[in-house]
Parts: structure tokens; sequence; C-alpha cells
């Protein structure tokens, strides 16, 4: 059972300034010796690893207008065995870069491995400034901040206006109406289409999902971490969805998948679920359905909410020697017009920024004709609000994540989702006592 909202917060501050005190004391001492001041002639040199598109486009900016720091940036795979494995590495052995892109689930798992520099001093003032309550949240633990937030992930629906009308198919603003509509598409299509590829292997969408229902995965009580992946909302979205796949309303292919790519390409799956930073990758993936897609709200249980997936931050890493001038470019990727500016141009990102005044510079920059000119980031933006509160990542959702996309992915055929929830909950109890942290039974 969820506590209630004020015991909670004081029960997950005690939670995370215990965790606090564990990465104190496996960071070491403070190795920074960076006062920033560069030159034109000698720039302070710092590294940064990410693997989101535009970043590079972005640094490239930033070296333009700050003569005085010089950043080298390359790109690393996304996910857990990639380029989380890369980073994690590459600290461990004492050669990691000074900046790194985190998401927001990853943030905990990092810190409480002692791989992130406690950077309250150098981002704290900055991150107060611009990122709501939800999204702070995310990067402070034990009251210390360990990351800058760059952009928020609301989920999104999105869907091929053509088809929707062709089947004659209203987009649903519930889950109740989205089963009616895929049955519909499958009858007006006459087999050939289903309303959605599920692509439900990913344990992200499965995150967002649970959340919008009601489900807080994880949390604490007293000092100790508390895992509730197997509860009643959880169960009733795995229910939902294990209905829709059994039936054939939905397909499920695996996400990212040449299988999924071309239910799409053919029209087979006329519409996906995705977050804000979806819009990018559609356009750059279905280049030949420009005009064709649009955004709207994730249908709902009754009341107006959504999960968040994704999103993601800035983070300097724990031995940097360089942590001033590394600040001074995460500030300046976070906030300011021309960072956002130069990440956008290429067309290939559209990342909700954190920062509320950055949106409108997001939106005169991304080309929206993929979307028939809607306002996708009015859209996304309108969801924020909406992201269900209170919900925290636990210290070791990598490797809990591992564990349930495997489970997952057994499920594509079966729609039996229920037994990855029960193996992510065994993985996280566990993976909770190894790290050395307390679990509340």
């Amino acid at each position: 059972m969820q506590p209630s909202t004020r015991s909670s917060s004081t029960a997950l501050a005690a939670a995370l300034a215990s965790l606090a005190l564990l990465v104190t004391a496996c960071a070491g001492e403070d190795t920074s010796s960076d006062a920033g001041t560069g030159s034109a002639e000698k720039p302070v040199e710092i590294t940064y690893w990410s693997w989101m598109p535009g970043t590079a486009d972005m640094t490239e900016a930033f070296n333009a207008s700050h003569p005085d720091i010089k950043v080298t940036h390359a790109e690393i795979p996304a996910g857990l065995n990639g380029g989380y494995d890369k980073i994690s590495k590459a600290v461990k052995a004492g050669n990691a870069p000074d900046v790194v892109n985190l998401e927001y689930q990853a943030v905990p798992d990092f810190v409480t491995q002692g791989l992130l520099r406690d950077s309250s001093a150098e981002l704290g003032g900055i991150v107060e400034e611009y990122a709501p309550d939800s999204v702070r949240s995310l990067v402070t633990l034990g009251d210390r901040t360990w990351a800058a937030p760059y952009d928020v992930g609301p989920q999104t629906l999105y869907y091929r206006t053509d088809l929707f009308e062709e089947y004659g198919i209203e987009v649903p603003a519930t889950w109740a109406e989205f089963r009616a509509a895929a049955e519909k598409v499958r009858t007006a299509s006459k087999g050939k289409a289903r309303l959605l590829d599920f692509w439900g292997d990913d344990t992200a969408t499965w995150a967002g999902l649970s959340q919008q229902a009601g489900a807080r995965w994880y949390g604490a009580t007293s000092d100790a971490w508390k895992v509730d992946i197997t509860d009643p909302a959880t169960r009733k979205v795995a229910d939902y969805w294990k209905g829709l796949v059994q039936d054939d309303l939905v397909l499920n292919h695996k996400g990212w998948s040449p299988e999924a790519t071309k239910a799409v390409t053919d029209s087979k799956a006329i519409a996906l679920i995705g977050a804000s930073w979806s819009a990018g990758s559609i356009k750059t993936t279905y280049p030949g359905q420009a005009g064709k897609w649009a955004e709207a709200p994730l249908p709902h249980w009754g009341t107006p909410a959504t999960g968040a997936v994704g999103g993601s931050a800035f983070a300097i890493t724990k031995d940097s020697r360089k942590a001033e001038a590394a600040a001074e470019f995460i500030a300046w990727s976070t906030t300011e017009t021309k960072a956002v500016e130069a990440r956008l141009a290429a067309g290939t990102s559209s990342g909700l920024p954190a920062a509320e005044k950055l949106r409108a510079a997001a939106r005169s920059t991304f080309d929206t004709s993929f979307f028939a000119g809607q306002d996708i980031y009015a859209v996304a933006g309108s969801q924020v609000p909406r992201i269900a509160k209170d919900w925290t990542w636990s210290p070791v959702h990598n490797s809990t994540t591992m564990t349930m996309q495997a489970e997952f992915g057994k499920a594509q055929k079966t729609g039996e989702f229920w037994p990855a929830f029960e193996a992510g909950q065994a993985a996280a109890e566990k993976a909770i006592t190894d790290r050395g942290l307390k679990l509340a039974r």
C-alpha cells in the first residue's frame, strides 16, 4: 500500500540521506582542481559523452561561443549494455569523461555506485531556478544535486491521421475507448491493420503506464527502500494489455526491431505509444509518411493523467578535475536558447526542455511539417502538469530493467506479462540488499 504523501516524503528523505552517506564513503575525496578560468590561447579542455541526437551540434555551438572552454564530444551507444556500461567502466578505471548524459531512472543507480560528483555547489542553484519540482526531485538525492535536468518525457499517443480517418476512428481519450477503437480498426481494415504496435518488451513504457495508473514501484519507509512493482495498479495495466494482445487487437513486436519498423512502414500498425522525445525518431524512421502523423494526450483511466518515460540530465563524473568548466557547459546546455536551437536544428531531436522558457525556442526550431504543422510542443507541454506525482526511481533500476526485459520478451505472443513484474520485484529486492542498502519488508 502507498503511505500518505507526508509520511512518504519524510521516509524517502531519510532513505536518501542514508544513501548519500553511503555514496560519500564510496566517492572518496573531492579531486576537482579546476577554477574554470581558461583563455582563448589556452582553453580548459573537457570531455562529454552522449548518445542523444543533436548533442554534437550543440557542443560545436558551445565551443564557438566559449573560447575559454573546449568540449570534446564523443558519441556512445544508448542503453544499459551500451553507453551506461561504458560510462561505468570508464569511471571505475579512472578515465571517465567530465560530463555524461543520463536518463532519470539511471541517476540513483550511478549515485549509489559512487560514479557521480555531488554537484550541489556547481549546479544546485541553477537547477532550483529552472526545473519543475517533479523533475528536480529526480536528480536530487539526500538533499544533494547530482545532475541538471535537460528534458522531460510525458507519455503521449502518436497516430496516423489519414488511417484514423479512413477507418472512422476518433482519437481515444480513455483506455476503454482505446480498446473499442482497436476493435474497429481490425474490422474496418478487414484484418490488415491493428491500432497499435505495443512494444511490450520495453520496461520504460510499462513504468510510464503503471505510473499513470497510480503505481509507485519504489519508495521508502524509515531509512529503507521499498519495492512495490507487483502492486494492484500495475496488475491492472498488465491485465489490460494482456487482453489486447490475446484478443489480437494490437501487435506486440520487440521495440525498435526491424519487424516493428516494418509494421508501421507497411501501415499494419497505425499508432504508437511514445513520449515527447519520440516525435523526432518517428520523423526520422518513417520519412515517407510525412504529413500523416499527429500527437495526442495518452488515453487515461478516467481522470486525465500520464506517466513519464525517459527524459535526460547532464551529470559530472566523480573524478572530474574540471568541474567548474563542466558546470558552465551544463548550465549553458540546459538553460540557453542557443543550445536548444543548435541541438534541434538537425531535426532529429524533439526533446521537451525541462526549462519552460526554452520551449518556445524548441518549437520554433523543430520542423513540424512531418506532423502537418501541428504544435507538438504544445501537446507535450500541456501534459507535463499531468504527470503522476511522487514517482521515485530506485538505486537498482538499471539491473532490474535487464531482468524484466528478458521476461517481457517471452510474452511477445502470449501476452502473459505478469511473470516479468514478479521477476522484477525479486530482482530489485535482491539488488538493493546486494548494494548494501536497507530493504523495507
